[in-house]
């Protein structure tokens, strides 16, 4: 009997914290007067959508459980409780003060179960509070990449996408820490931004750039295009309309002082790096000369994705296997001179990162040995025929979310940018690779194509 007792005093007062008593709509908490959250939190009180405890304190810091987040929202969106329902739940009784919330929110399908139960207690994740906030307003799913520490994989990758475009969520030093619980804080900051729009952060920003021949984001599609007469220029194509737009051209290009008379700012093989609302454009400052097979000096330039603000960056320079993770620039060494394709050789790279300004405070992040194989690329403009490896990024090195990918005369290997680990994947010795959003798929040397878990 006292256990019964201690029970339903302490789901009365899980309620009291996540549900209010009308007086206590302009109540002051001792605890949260200098905090971050505070105007999140006051503006849930206000409207009574959120309270203290009987101390007076309003425990910010405290994590939330499923329960208490269902009766937040059940609130917040002025739901009607369902009446009369069927639902049961394994671990929540029909006489439990929660049980009519939990059915209510299970049947709208944001806040579900699993094979019968509910977990009305259990703390509440960053990754599920992303996935009940989009449920519950019906913001829709985005498959861009956005922070550092939720890849493709993860389940939620879509809602936690989802929610920081729109502005609803944001991380910290670019991560989302998904597994970790979400405090009353934190909880309120958010069902506040996504109930009311002048509360949102001030704007997205993703930490995780993509990189092609071919790159996407949102509705929009960025490649180079050459005409007949062998004239470069980027385009900019609307995915649901097909209406395309020259965004550069190659007579457009100014040369720099370190660029050399044989420069090739675009070429077949032209990979972009696309972050936020920048193009990254790798170049040949220096191209082929008459004994070379592949170009001698490298750089890069930048311009905003709408095609303005054209830079010629002097920094990074002779590098290779460019992109941009976490509000910094990474790249390669160039490595050991052209090897023939057919020859199975290594070269020592390391991989640095620095500034978005391409200079300062560079670092060096990681040695490895990676082979000396690259695209070909098509001189037809020149001497028709002839065919070249074109020296920009190694075949042998795949840049994908947080993970470096390469391969060697020991194998296939990954190298995590998050915890600086390195995995062997495999023996095989490897000509090329691609990626998925579950599979590295790596051609050996014989042709033979080879998924891979990531």
């Amino acid at each position: 009997m006292k256990s019964k007792l201690t029970a339903v005093l302490t789901a009365l007062l899980l309620i009291f914290a996540a549900t209010p008593f009308q007086a206590q709509a302009a109540i002051q908490f001792s605890d949260v007067g200098k905090h971050w959250a505070k105007n999140e939190i006051m503006y849930l009180s206000d409207r009574n959508i959120i309270g203290g405890y009987p101390d007076g304190t309003f425990k910010p810091n405290e994590p939330i459980t499923r329960s208490q987040a269902a009766s937040m929202l059940i609130k917040a969106l002025k739901m009607p409780l369902t009446e009369n329902t069927s639902v049961a739940f394994k671990d929540v009784s029909k006489k439990s003060p929660y049980y009519q919330i939990l059915a209510t929110v299970n049947e709208k399908g944001i806040l579900r179960g699993d094979n019968g139960y509910m977990r009305p207690g259990e703390k509440t994740s960053r990754a599920q509070m992303a996935a009940i906030l989009r449920r519950a307003f019906d913001m829709p799913l985005d498959k861009q990449a956005t922070f550092i520490d939720v890849t493709p994989s993860h389940w939620a990758y879509q809602d936690i996408n989802g929610i920081a475009k729109q502005r609803v969520a944001g991380g910290s030093n670019g991560k989302y820490m998904p597994s970790d619980s979400v405090t009353r804080a934190q909880f309120s900051a958010f069902l506040v931004r996504a109930m009311d729009d002048k509360m949102k952060l001030s704007n997205y920003h993703s930490y995780v750039s993509t990189k092609g021949k071919t790159v996407e984001q949102g509705s929009f599609t960025y490649f180079t295009e050459r005409d007949q007469k062998y004239n470069y220029s980027i385009i900019k194509e609307n995915k649901e309309t097909g209406k395309r737009e020259v965004i550069l051209k190659r007579e457009d290009i100014p040369k720099s002082q370190w660029d050399f008379g044989s420069v090739i700012f675009m070429h077949d093989n032209t990979r972009l790096v696309l972050y936020n609302d920048e193009l990254y454009i790798p170049y040949w400052s220096g191209g082929f000369s008459e004994a070379d097979e592949v170009p001698f000096a490298f750089a890069v330039m930048k311009m905003k994705t709408d095609g303005q603000d054209l830079v010629k960056m002097k920094e990074p320079n002779q590098m290779s296997n460019m992109f941009v993770w976490n509000d910094r620039i990474f790249y390669t060494g160039m490595g050991r001179p052209y090897i023939g394709p057919d020859d199975f050789v290594d070269s020592t790279l390391s991989l640095y990162s620095t500034a978005m300004d391409g200079s300062s405070d560079k670092r060096k992040e990681f040695t490895f040995d990676a082979r000396v194989t690259y695209d070909y690329y098509e001189e037809s403009n020149n001497q028709p025929n002839l065919y070249r490896e074109a020296g920009d990024d190694f075949l042998s090195v795949l840049h994908d979310h947080s993970t470096m990918y390469y391969f060697n005369k020991k194998g296939v290997f990954k190298y995590s940018l998050l915890d600086k680990k390195t995995i062997k994947l495999s023996n095989i010795l490897g000509k090329r690779m691609e990626v998925t959003d579950t599979q590295l798929i790596v051609t050996d040397t014989k042709g033979k194509k080879h998924s891979l878990k990531k």
